[in-house]
């Protein structure tokens, strides 16, 4: 029964196996045995498919009500009007189009630190500039949830997040390791961070050797999003 409800979900989201699997943390190997019934499906990734899908889990254990909860609409990504303009931050206009299956992102005000930390600004998103990326690109997540940061900084560029690329996050996931943009103290990072049980406080790592990884208490720390990928400029 759950392997069916799986199958269904994925279709729903128009996604391949290996898609979904990638955004569930699992190999498309694994994937595709829950898929087919070789393997039961853990609680871990059950619970998952609830918080990140809002999947309805007596549904997918049943069959039996709504696949999502009641209170959720299906994930919708509506696109924005075709042609757009983008706006520099001197005053230049230049015309945008955006092709079916596009849409635009708020960008946010502050540049984002890979480095010492960048002053946060009181305006939370830039005025007259939007981000377009094709709506693949950030499924299945809320389209009103995504929001796009540029990097200043050389501190994660082992993972090759450079100075002046583009990365794209979602507001709300707070949980788990991973790429996040935050402030600390009212600058602005894009860190990796990590939980220290023994300390009992969060580890702010860079992807670079000659930045040092450092402990923070939780409270100094605010989540703006998590980091699902970025648009990359080649610096050479």
């Amino acid at each position: 029964m759950v392997k069916t409800q799986l199958r269904t979900i994925r279709n729903t989201l128009k996604l391949s196996q290996q898609e979904f699997g990638k955004l569930l943390g699992i190999p498309q190997t694994t994937y595709a045995n829950y898929e087919n019934g070789k393997t039961n499906i853990p609680d871990d990734i059950k619970l998952k498919l609830f918080n990140e899908f809002s999947v309805n889990l007596n549904w997918l254990i049943s069959g039996q009500g709504n696949m999502l909860l009641s209170d959720t609409t299906p994930v919708s990504y509506t696109p924005v009007q075709k042609n757009d303009e983008y706006i520099t931050a001197t005053g230049k206009t230049y015309p945008v189009s955006i092709p079916d299956g596009g849409l635009s992102i708020p960008i946010l005000a502050s540049k984002v630190s890979a480095g010492p930390g960048e002053e946060w600004l009181p305006i939370n998103f830039r005025e007259n500039e939007r981000l377009p990326i094709i709506e693949r690109f950030i499924r299945p997540y809320k389209k009103d949830l995504v929001f796009s940061a540029e990097v200043r900084g050389d501190s994660m560029t082992g993972i090759q997040l450079f100075d002046g690329d583009m990365v794209v996050a979602v507001r709300g996931y707070t949980d788990g390791e991973g790429i996040f943009v935050l402030t600390i103290d009212d600058e602005v990072y894009v860190k990796r961070l990590q939980w220290n049980p023994a300390s009992k406080k969060i580890v702010v790592k860079s992807e670079n050797e000659r930045y040092e990884p450092f402990e923070i208490e939780p409270d100094r720390i605010t989540i703006l999003g998590k980091v699902i990928g970025w648009l990359h400029r080649h610096p050479y």
